[in-house]
C-alpha cells in the first residue's frame, strides 16, 4: 500500500516538474525561431561569443523569414567611433533561388550583393549584407521573403563556395577603441547554437525521468 502512495506522489511530482517547466519557457504563440552565435574571430581569441544571429519566421509578414543579428557587446573591445556591425554574411540551401530583391534591410544605407568573401580566413558566402563606417549597428535587422517552401533552417547551413570555412555566418564589426589586441576592427564567424534554455532541460530530464518510471511500472 506504501508503495502505491509512493509511487502517485512521484506521478504528481513529475507532472509538476513538466508543468512547471512548460511554464517557464512558454512563449506566446508564435513563429519558430532558432539562434547561432558567432564565436570566431581573426582579431580576437576564439570560443568567445560575440554575436548572435535569430532566424524566426516572420509574425507580421506570412511567409517571410526574419533575421536579427545583434552584438554582444560586453564580449567585444571597448567601442569607439562609430562602432558596430559594418558587413553580414550568410547562406542558402541548394534550390532556395535568393537575390537582392528577396531581401529588405530595416537599416538604411546598406546594400546587398552575393558570391562575396568575408575575409578572415572565413572564406565565401552566396550573400553579403554590407554597411559603411556611418551605418554601422549593434542590431541589424532583415527580412526575407517571396521565396516558395524556404524554412528558418534553409539558412542555417555552410557554404558550397571555394573558399569555404564551413561557418553558417560571417561579421565584419568595426569601431573598437584602442584595447588589449591592438585591433580596431575584427572579422567574425560561427555556428554555435545557442545553449538550451535550463528551462527545457529541466521539461526534457522531467520527461525523460516520466518514461523511466512508466517502464519501470
Amino acid at each position: 500500500m506504501e508503495i502505491c502512495v509512493i509511487g502517485k506522489r512521484t506521478r504528481v511530482t513529475l507532472l509538476s516538474i513538466i508543468t512547471t517547466a512548460v511554464c517557464l519557457i512558454a512563449v506566446p504563440a508564435s513563429a519558430a525561431s532558432v539562434s547561432y552565435l558567432l564565436d570566431q574571430s581573426n582579431a580576437l581569441p576564439d570560443d568567445v561569443d560575440y554575436a548572435q544571429v535569430t532566424i524566426s519566421d516572420s509574425d507580421t509578414n506570412e511567409g517571410d523569414i526574419d533575421f536579427t543579428v545583434e552584438l554582444i557587446v560586453n564580449a567585444l573591445p571597448e567601442a569607439g567611433g562609430n562602432f558596430g556591425l559594418q558587413s553580414f554574411y550568410l547562406n542558402a540551401e541548394e534550390g532556395v533561388e535568393i537575390s537582392a530583391d528577396n531581401i529588405s534591410i530595416a537599416t538604411s544605407g546598406w546594400k546587398i550583393n552575393d558570391d562575396r568573401n568575408a575575409g578572415g580566413a572565413f572564406g565565401k558566402f552566396d550573400l553579403a549584407l554590407a554597411g559603411t563606417g556611418n551605418s554601422r549597428v549593434e542590431v541589424l535587422m532583415f527580412s526575407i521573403g517571396g521565396i516558395d517552401n524556404d524554412t528558418i533552417y534553409s539558412y542555417a547551413v555552410g557554404s558550397t563556395l571555394n573558399p569555404s570555412s564551413g561557418e553558417f555566418f560571417a561579421a565584419h564589426i568595426a569601431g573598437f577603441s584602442s584595447g588589449p589586441y591592438g585591433a580596431s576592427s575584427g572579422k567574425f564567424a560561427g555556428s554555435s547554437p545557442v545553449p538550451v534554455p535550463p528551462a527545457a532541460v529541466l521539461l526534457l530530464s522531467a520527461l525523460g525521468a516520466l518514461g523511466w518510471r512508466r517502464r519501470a511500472s
